[in-house]
């Protein structure tokens, strides 16, 4: 990075997570398979080892496969070329996501907000986890972490602005050591 040159701010979209066929065209785990951004984009990042520089890709051709989505990127032409991707993140710029309504975060938002437990603060928000059954926000506390769903039962709202999630009812939610 040059000096004086601001952070960008990386949303991670999805993984590659294999090759596909045997022309290079990729399987991408999307992150939020709701979302439909990951296919309108004409071009993407790819972020590997950490350190290494993001590298600007033109995305070729996005189609929906069972269970993933497949992808082909300019100059990935064979298996191998695709197999050498996998385990890729394929991000964009923070700036290049689409403006939300009031009230509406991206989960990249909560990472860092403070948490509290009515009035006491209890941690901060380090991981936002995507589990079948709810998201929860992975909460780091002194000795451990708790994961609290973003339910309403414990969620009881998120100020964005303000840098603070607000959670209530955590007497069931157990605090998990670190390894």
């Amino acid at each position: 990075m040059t000096e004086g040159a601001e952070a960008v701010s990386w949303i991670e979209l999805g993984v590659i997570a294999k090759p596909h066929g045997v022309r290079g065209e990729i399987r991408v785990h999307v992150f939020n398979p709701e979302s439909t951004l990951l296919r309108e984009l004409a071009e993407v990042f790819l972020i590997g080892e950490e350190g290494e520089e993001p590298a600007l890709v033109e995305v070729e051709s996005t189609r929906q496969g069972p269970k993933a989505l497949l992808m082909r990127l300019a100059g990935v032409g064979s298996r191998e070329d695709a197999e050498a991707l996998r385990g890729y993140t394929l991000c964009v710029p923070r700036e290049a996501l689409p403006k939300l309504e009031e009230g509406e975060y991206y989960h990249a938002d909560l990472i860092g907000l403070d948490a509290f437990d009515g009035a006491e603060a209890i941690g901060k928000v380090i991981d936002v986890l995507d589990y079948p059954s709810a998201e929860c926000l992975k909460i780091e506390r002194p000795g451990g972490y708790i994961e609290v769903p973003m339910l309403p039962k414990w969620l009881d709202r998120v100020d964005v602005d303000a840098g603070k999630v607000y959670l209530k009812d955590l007497n069931d939610i157990p605090l998990q050591r670190r390894p």
